[in-house]
C-alpha cells in the first residue's frame, strides 16, 4: 500500500485528488492462463478415461495421478503463507503470490473432484461416520478442501472490497490511511486545547465534551454555550477545528470497520486452513505409502 502526503488544498476540479490506491499485480492473468491450461488439459484426460475405463476408482490410474497432482498443488498454495510470513527473500511481488494461490487453489478444488470420480459430491453422499473416515479420510479431505477454498475466495472478495473502501476513504479524506487520520486527529485535539487555555468555564467545557465523545459530531448552533465577546474568534476557530476533528473521526471508524471485517477472515482462514492442512496431507501422505510406495499395507 502506499501513502502519499499531499495537502487536501491540492485539487483537481470535481473532487480530492486521489492520494491513495491499493497495489495490484498484472501476473494475475498469467496464474489464470496457467491453472486454466493445466485443468483442460487434465480435464481431456479424464473425459478420455471415462471413455477407455467402464468404471475408473480413485486407487487407479489416471484419477491416482490426479490425486498426487491436486496435493502438489495444494502444498504449492500453501507456499503463499510461507512468502508473506516467513520466507521473505523468495522471488517475485506478494501480490503475485497472492494471485497463484488463489487461482491454483480454485483449480485444485475441481483437480480433486476429478480425482475421486464426483463421488460424494454428486453420488454416494456420506451418512455414517465411517465413510467420512473410510480411505484414510478420503472424503473428509475432499470436504475440508472445498470449504477451504470457499472461504478463501469469499474472503478475497472481502478483502478486494473492503481495500476499496479503505482505499476511497483515504482518498477523500485528505489525510490518508488509518495511522495518518489519527496523526491528524491528535493535533486537532492539541489545537482545540491551546484554543480553551485561559478561557471561560463553558468554553472550556463545550470543547471538552465534543471531543471526549470520540464520535464523528458536527458542532450544534443550538448548542453553543454563553460565552463572552473576546472568546467569539477562538471559539469559531476551536469549532472549524472540531468539525475536521469529527469529520476525520467518522473516517477513522470506517478504516477501521473495515481493517477489522479482514482481521477476523485472516484469523478465520488461518484456522481452517491449518486444520485442512493436516487433514488432506494425512490423506495424501497414507495414500502414497499405502498404495504408491507400498510401504505399509492398504486400509
Amino acid at each position: 500500500m502506499s501513502v502519499t502526503t499531499k495537502s487536501p488544498q491540492n485539487q483537481q476540479e470535481g473532487g480530492l485528488r486521489r492520494i491513495w490506491k491499493s497495489p495490484t499485480a498484472s501476473t494475475r492473468w498469467f496464474w489464470l492462463a496457467g491453472s486454466l491450461l493445466l485443468y483442460i488439459g487434465i480435464l481431456i484426460w479424464y473425459i478420455y478415461t471415462l471413455k477407455t475405463q467402464p468404471s475408473p476408482e480413485p486407487i487407479e490410474d489416471p484419477l491416482r495421478l490426479f490425486g498426487i497432482i491436486a496435493f502438489v498443488l495444494v502444498l504449492s498454495s500453501a507456499a503463499y503463507s510461507l512468502r508473506r510470513r516467513f520466507v521473505h527473500g523468495l522471488p517475485g511481488r506478494v501480490q503475485s503470490w497472492l494471485w497463484m494461490h488463489t487461482w491454483v487453489g480454485i483449480v485444485t478444488i475441481l483437480i480433486a473432484l476429478l480425482h475421486e470420480n464426483f463421488a460424494h459430491v454428486t453420488r454416494h453422499f456420506c451418512t455414517t461416520l465411517h465413510c467420512w473416515t473410510d480411505t484414510y479420510l478420503a472424503t473428509s479431505a475432499l470436504y475440508a478442501l472445498i470449504v477451504l477454498v470457499v472461504v478463501g475466495v469469499v474472503g478475497r472478495v472481502l478483502d478486494m472490497v473492503y481495500t476499496r473502501v479503505i482505499a476511497q476513504d483515504a482518498a477523500s479524506n485528505g489525510v490518508g490511511i488509518a495511522r495518518a487520520v489519527e496523526e491528524r486527529i491528535l493535533e486537532l485535539e492539541y489545537t482545540v486545547e491551546r484554543l480553551c487555555a485561559g478561557k471561560s468555564e463553558a468554553f472550556n467545557q463545550y470543547c471538552m465534551n465534543m471531543l471526549a465523545s470520540r464520535r464523528a459530531i458536527e458542532p450544534d448552533e443550538r448548542d453553543f454555550p454563553a460565552l463572552q465577546r473576546r472568546e467569539y474568534s477562538d471559539f469559531q476557530r476551536a469549532c472549524d477545528t472540531l468539525g475536521q476533528h469529527g469529520s476525520l473521526m467518522l473516517s477513522l471508524q470506517h478504516q477501521q470497520r473495515a481493517r477489522a471485517v479482514m482481521r477476523f477472515w485472516r484469523i478465520l482462514h488461518i484456522v481452517i486452513a491449518s486444520l485442512s492442512l493436516l487433514i488432506i496431507s494425512y490423506h495424501a501422505i497414507m495414500e502414497l505409502l499405502a498404495n504408491v510406495f507400498h510401504f505399509i499395507t492398504p486400509a
